[in-house]
């Protein structure tokens, strides 16, 4: 995919800023872990990456509500549905369910969830913030923003479920937050889903069939080359 600067206005010029900063925050959060995790283990990772993981899940959210605020794209604002409601997930994860309870953060699934996020996330900025840049992307990149679903969103879905199954161990169970939990745990499968079926019609409409014209636009170049090359 060809790639070409253009002169941007102001909201588009914070757009990209925002994108390019939250790719930087994401890939730090990945360096972080991956420098982290041999050195201290899973158990002390928490110590080292928590506070700024926590941060970092943030951008998401205020990437979602900065574009939806400048409606960039004229877009109705149910077009924004499923990425407003996933950054207010992300946030309540790290904010209402992890931080108040910072030992659940030792187990394994923490570390799955770092890894998910940070991975999908970086990808998802990087690529962002050269359509906003370009209006284009390098394949490779155009190919992993809407494929890597596939691997990150069951790998987020278990560290999500898991985190908001171990924070009941510390939560009164008649209390009206461990209610909410329950509840919310218990809707997880059903909204995922959802979630699923969204993310494959997604990749159907904004990947699939614009890869197919390409394909067929590069078999009509040669078709159109291949008699002057008999000749």
């Amino acid at each position: 995919m060809s790639q070409r600067s253009v002169s941007l206005p102001f909201e588009k010029r914070l757009i990209f800023f925002v994108d390019v900063v939250a790719a930087t925050l994401w890939f730090c959060c990945l360096a972080r872990f991956l420098i982290l995790l041999p050195l201290v283990g899973r158990r002390f990772l928490p110590g080292g990456i928590a506070d700024f993981f926590h941060v970092v899940s943030l951008t998401p959210l205020m990437a979602t509500s900065a574009v939806v605020l400048f409606n960039q794209h004229k877009r109705p604002f149910k077009a924004y549905f499923w990425s407003l409601l996933n950054g207010l997930k992300m946030a309540w994860i790290c904010y209402g369910v992890i931080f108040p309870h910072p030992k659940i953060a030792k187990h394994t699934a923490y570390s799955f969830l770092i890894t998910a996020w940070s991975t999908q996330y970086f990808l998802h900025f990087t690529y962002l913030a050269f359509r906003e840049r370009t209006r284009s992307s390098p394949f490779f990149l155009f190919w992993a923003q809407y494929n890597n679903f596939y691997v990150t969103y069951p790998v987020e879905l278990v560290a999500e479920m898991s985190m908001i199954f171990l924070s009941l161990g510390f939560l009164t169970e008649d209390s009206y937050y461990a209610i909410v939990i329950k509840a919310v745990f218990v809707s997880y499968i059903p909204i995922a889903y959802f979630a699923w079926g969204h993310l494959k019609k997604r990749k159907a409409v904004k990947y699939s069939e614009v890869a197919e014209k390409l394909r067929a636009a590069r078999r009509n170049e040669r078709e159109m080359r291949s008699p002057g090359v008999r000749g």
